[in-house]
């Protein structure tokens, strides 16, 4: 998945500091363990699913929710 310029920031002082090999590993370590967020940029698929996740709830979901009381 591509980088973004936050990643390629941090992958290339990690190259510097570890060297090539180990530096991927530990980016990507890193990545998965969460302590670095938004260093790659998301797939397709990825940012469909974000927008509809973000959306407000469906007309079954907004049934619950009825103003008034």
């Amino acid at each position: 998945m591509p980088l973004t310029s936050k990643g390629k920031k941090i992958m290339k002082a990690m190259k510097k500091e570890y060297g090539e090999k180990k530096a991927k590993a530990v980016f990507y370590a890193s990545k998965n363990k969460g302590k670095i967020k938004g260093v790659e940029k998301a797939a397709m698929g990825r940012a469909m699913f974000k927008e509809t996740v973000s959306k407000a709830p469906g007309k079954a979901q907004k049934k619950k929710y009825k103003r008034g009381g």
